[in-house]
């Protein structure tokens, strides 16, 4: 596509987005997957912690008179926040939708909030600049920004939350390419190392301490901003707070306690592991409600589910025996009383070593059928290997594991 369609004019954000969008294509299996599936989602309301009270929509008084106050900007709606398809596609742009979003949150606390502000720090992030440039009224000559990669999302292993190269990214958004802290960004700045999430929020709160500015806008992401603000913030939400409070939050986020936070969504991060293995897949992180009710149409529906779903102990079998099965031997599949697992196959897979079944659709054990590997393929498994050694079922069958000895109040 044209790189000049998203220049000064905003409007080519949605381009990009419809291009993006139209890169995806989904199969008659799939798309009957999902409209089954989603009477199993109906009306299931995930544990969420949303902020309840209304948020200010002027900086405090106080901000004014002494006390140094932030305000922490989610980026608003992008792609992948609506297609799955597009967690695998980098930087991703805003949609139509999403550009509304923040005109309307301009016209109802942006316009104030942004005038005020003495910093705008964004994230490097293409749906975070188009976010703070929208909601600040496209103003290009503003010398307030500073552009940080310190506030740009955590790496979730989907492709989604890396960068663009920076020489790309400033021909496409023109209107950024001379704001403060561009220049310093390495070309391929999401690659370079980080210390562990917690870590690096904490170090980016010591950087705000640090600046001088009395009142400060941060303009990032829904899961490095979680952890500051406590909760999972809509799209273009915004949430005040004073330099005093994060204090708070940064030691919080220096404290090391019994947690499965990285490979849990943030509202199930208090629970029991007992109750966590009764928890939809969906509590995992990274595996999206859509995938959790493909998922279940087929079989598993729960974290405890998928740690017993015979068709993954039995793909983690043969991962883990096919290293142990010398190559060369003759074949005694057809020996009566041989070593197979014949009940697991069907006929057509029946004699097959285990390193050759490592490559086979899971369609090759009985039960499975070709359709259900399209559905398996459109949640990232394509074979039994890949089942054997999925994270989110090595990380069920490790939750339930350890649930059978936590006591119940913590007593020893």
């Amino acid at each position: 596509m044209d790189a000049t369609s998203l220049t000064d004019d905003p409007s080519g954000f949605a381009t990009l987005a419809k291009h993006l969008t139209g890169t995806a294509s989904s199969s008659p299996q799939l798309s009957a997957a999902v409209g089954e599936a989603s009477a199993l989602f109906a009306g299931a309301g995930a544990m969420s912690k949303k902020r309840k009270e209304p948020e200010l929509d002027c900086w405090p008084a106080e901000a004014s008179t002494g006390e140094r106050w932030l305000c922490f900007v989610r980026h608003a709606q992008a792609l992948h926040n609506v297609h799955d398809e597009n967690l695998w596609t980098p930087d991703n742009p805003l949609t139509q939708d999403g550009e509304q979003q923040c005109e309307d949150a301009r016209k109802d606390w942006g316009a104030k909030v942004f005038a005020e502000a003495d910093l705008i720090l964004v994230s490097p992030m293409t749906r975070a600049l188009q976010t703070a440039f929208l909601i600040n009224g496209k103003s290009q000559s503003d010398s307030r920004w500073l552009v940080s990669g310190m506030c740009a999302e955590r790496l979730s292993g989907a492709t989604c939350d890396e960068g663009t190269p920076k020489s790309e990214l400033v021909q496409r958004l023109t209107w950024m390419h001379h704001w403060p802290g561009v220049e310093e960004l390495d070309e391929e700045w999401w690659k370079a190392d980080r210390p562990e999430e917690e870590l690096r929020v904490a170090d980016f709160l010591d950087f705000l301490q640090s600046r001088p500015e009395q009142k400060i806008i941060v303009v990032s992401h829904g899961a490095f901003l979680e952890s500051i603000v406590g909760y999972h913030m809509n799209n273009a939400q915004h949430h005040l707070m004073s330099i005093t409070d994060s204090e708070g939050a940064k030691q919080k986020l220096r404290t090391s306690s019994f947690n499965l936070n990285f490979a849990v969504d943030s509202e199930y991060e208090a629970l029991p592991l007992k109750t966590l293995a009764k928890e939809p897949l969906n509590c995992l992180k990274g595996f999206s409600r859509r995938k959790a009710a493909l998922l279940a149409a087929i079989g598993p529906k729960t974290v405890c589910d998928l740690a017993s779903w015979k068709y993954a102990r039995w793909a983690e079998s043969i991962c883990t025996l096919a290293p142990a099965e010398q190559d060369g031997l003759r074949d005694l599949s057809h020996v009566k009383h041989g070593m197979n697992i014949n009940h697991a196959l069907i006929k057509d897979w029946e004699g097959y070593s285990m390193s050759d079944l490592l490559g086979a659709p899971l369609s090759a054990f009985e039960g499975l059928t070709e359709p259900n590997d399209v559905v398996f393929k459109s949640i990232g498994i394509g074979s039994i290997k890949e089942l054997g050694t999925w994270k989110f079922y090595s990380w069920s069958r490790a939750i339930c594991a350890l649930a059978e000895v936590e006591s119940a109040d913590g007593s020893s």
